[in-house]
């Protein structure tokens, strides 16, 4: 050990002159609210709430976001703290008679603290208390509540992913060779210069999945949910593609999801080849949906994909299930319970 005021360059904890924080070996604070506060009104702004033919409602233009938000990093380990309350309007109309309503969505309390449960969502009314209002009111708080508690919990993954760090890469120590063993003569050839066959890639393990819906719509109204971009990116709430021929591209959630359509059938069948950003490059699973009527009034919806990476299972399902389906049929009024 060094002694002291005798400064050791090994040691990573000296003071600098400049200041720098090596591998962030001490605690660095960086403030998050100006990232939430983008976060929030880009999801939350114009945000359909539902849309059938009794009534409209829709988020406002007017988010505000108040509180505190920080991570702290030091060598690798990030800790969030925040504290944030949210604030957006909603109005909605019944289209029968054109009766409006209008309120606010609160969030008072948006904490690192409850970020496992659910958030409380008070919802307001402005105007007077009617049937109609009344009802409008109701919708907004039956149906916007599950979808802004689920736009907080995509919230606090979204920041832990943009400001959590990674721990310092430790560089190997370099090992010194004889100096014979560097030198090399023209009359040998170096054999660690000649190219290395790459090794065969091994194909993963794939999964098929089976979904069955009904969906309270024609078959030419459930298929067009899923190749209606307006649609799709109404009950999403992502930047999507959708390329409506045979040939053609398609994207949901801003590219986290991409793919080709091979087969449009309307109202019958679409076939995809369909991935997720986050899988082996080039690897794409193979999606059939099809339409068909039910018994009763209703259209049963069979999703069959193969090709699902094995460990990509789970999260490939409850994305159908939760960030599609569940979304699609409370969006466009199409409810009825999801059953495999």
């Amino acid at each position: 050990m060094a002694k002291v005021g005798e400064g050791d360059p090994r040691w990573l904890v000296e003071n600098r002159e400049d200041g720098t924080n090596v591998n962030n070996w001490h605690w660095s604070e960086t403030d998050c609210l100006g990232w939430s506060k983008k976060k929030f009104t880009t999801a939350l702004t114009s945000l359909v709430i539902i849309d059938n033919d009794i009534m409209n409602i829709t988020t406002g233009t007017n988010v505000t976001v108040s509180g505190e938000c920080t991570s702290n990093n030091r060598k690798g380990k990030t800790i969030f703290l925040y504290d944030l309350e949210v604030k957006v309007s909603w109005k909605g109309e019944m289209k029968a008679n054109q009766a409006k309503a209008s309120g606010d969505f609160v969030m008072p309390y948006i904490s690192d603290e409850n970020a496992d449960e659910l958030t409380k969502v008070n919802v307001s009314l402005t105007e007077e208390s009617s049937s109609d209002t009344d009802k409008l009111k109701d919708a907004a708080r039956k149906f916007g509540i599950p979808m802004l508690q689920k736009i907080v919990q995509q919230y606090d993954v979204e920041l832990k992913q943009a400001f959590t760090l990674k721990p310092p890469v430790q560089k190997a120590a370099a090992t010194t060779q004889p100096t014979q063993s560097i030198t090399q003569t023209s009359a040998a050839p170096v054999a660690a210069a000649a190219p290395v066959a790459a090794a065969p890639k091994t194909t993963a393990s794939t999964k098929t999945l089976k979904i069955k819906d009904e969906f309270k719509a024609s078959p030419m109204d459930a298929y067009d949910a899923f190749v209606n971009v307006q649609k799709m990116q109404a009950y999403t709430q992502s930047d999507c593609v959708f390329d409506n021929t045979e040939g053609g591209k398609f994207s949901l959630y801003g590219g986290h999801i991409s793919g080709t359509n091979t087969k449009l059938s309307p109202g019958d069948k679409i076939v995809q080849k369909w991935r997720i950003s986050t899988w082996n490059e080039n690897h794409f699973s193979n999606v059939t949906i099809s339409f068909s009527v039910a018994d009763k009034p209703a259209t049963v919806v069979e999703i069959v994909q193969t090709g699902i990476p094995v460990e990509e299972y789970e999260k490939t399902e409850e994305g159908w299930r939760r960030n599609i389906l569940e979304r699609l049929k409370m969006v466009l009024g199409y409810g009825s319970k999801i059953y495999s």
